[in-house]
């Protein structure tokens, strides 16, 4: 549910930046004088609100589904009742990292080949 609702919440504050960038657009197609300022602001504003719902989107479904049981099911030999190793090397010394800008997840990765296995939430 929590990842449900950030997604609602990504794509629509991320609309009203295209929106509002299409406005603009639209504005200065209309616009006698100064038409290009109104194409390189409504141009600016849909690259970003697109670039961050694009990569947000992408991030968040990548925590909701690289998950410990997601790892379990996925590389069963690679899990034993309580020591986790790497799939791409086999080394089993794993550690976990807290990932910056407010994504409240922790990484859990092979300290060996650097691979990201799967994600916690703090």
């Amino acid at each position: 549910m929590k990842y449900l609702f950030s997604k609602i919440l990504l794509v629509v504050l991320c609309s009203i930046f295209v929106a509002i960038g299409l406005g603009a657009m639209v504005m200065g197609a209309h616009a006698d004088n100064g038409a290009f300022v109104f194409y390189i602001f409504g141009g600016f504003f849909m690259l970003i609100g697109t670039t961050v719902m694009v990569g947000r989107f992408r991030q968040l479904t990548r925590f909701q589904t690289m998950t410990y049981d997601w790892y379990r099911t996925t590389y069963p030999a690679n899990v034993q009742p309580n020591r986790v190793s790497c799939f791409s090397c086999g080394a089993t010394h794993i550690k976990a990292r807290a990932l910056m800008n407010r994504t409240f997840h922790r990484e859990h990765f092979c300290v060996q080949c650097g691979k990201a296995l799967y994600y916690s939430p703090e």
